[in-house]
């Protein structure tokens, strides 16, 4: 899947949470045709980041998906490599 579907997918922090359920079980990757080969997640607070290196070994894509909480402390990740897309989603 490319960086731009799955960012089109990326809707709501129940989309993230099935694509990171694809990622760990083939069964569901095949059950839903999706091609996640070189994804990979982490859990960051109140959401979590996708990361794709595609085979040209050239920098990764990262792709933040992150609930807006009101007074929640921002997240601040590590200075970027490559290309990075945030997925603010509305709080409620």
């Amino acid at each position: 899947m490319k960086p731009e579907e799955l960012t089109a997918y990326l809707n709501s922090l129940e989309a993230a949470a099935e694509v990171v359920e694809a990622i760990n079980d083939e069964t569901v990757r095949r059950r839903r045709g999706w091609d996640l080969s070189g994804w990979r997640f982490d859990m960051v607070p109140w959401g979590v980041r996708f990361v794709h290196r595609g085979g040209d070994g050239g920098p990764a894509t990262e792709i933040f998906v992150l609930a807006r909480l009101k007074g929640a402390q921002p997240y601040t990740p590590e200075p970027p490599q490559g290309p990075r897309v945030w997925v603010l989603l509305p709080s409620g």
